[in-house]
């Protein structure tokens, strides 16, 4: 992975952590989460919160997510909705 890849991918990590951070865990004081954490297990997110989350991936980085692309396995931590992305703007 070259430095421009690491660079955007950490880019994207701390963009994905801020906007969770900002709209959902504030309702979370002192909840700590790691990059794979699952955010739907620890009640940091619901199922309109991931409608939301969707929205602004698609608005924010321009790509397109498919009704069968919403899992957890994509949208369930950051890390996981990190590659995410990367994997759809490669």
């Amino acid at each position: 992975m070259s430095n421009v890849e690491q660079t955007t991918g950490s880019a994207i990590k701390a963009e994905i952590r801020a906007y969770i951070e900002e709209n959902f865990l504030y309702m979370h004081p002192g909840l700590e989460v790691s990059d794979e954490d699952n955010l739907l297990a620890l009640g940091v997110m619901d199922s309109l919160s991931f409608v939301e989350l969707v929205e602004e991936v698609q608005e924010r980085y321009g790509i397109s997510v498919q009704d069968v692309e919403i899992t957890e396995e994509n949208f369930g931590s950051i890390g996981a909705l990190t590659r995410y992305i990367e994997g759809k703007k490669a």
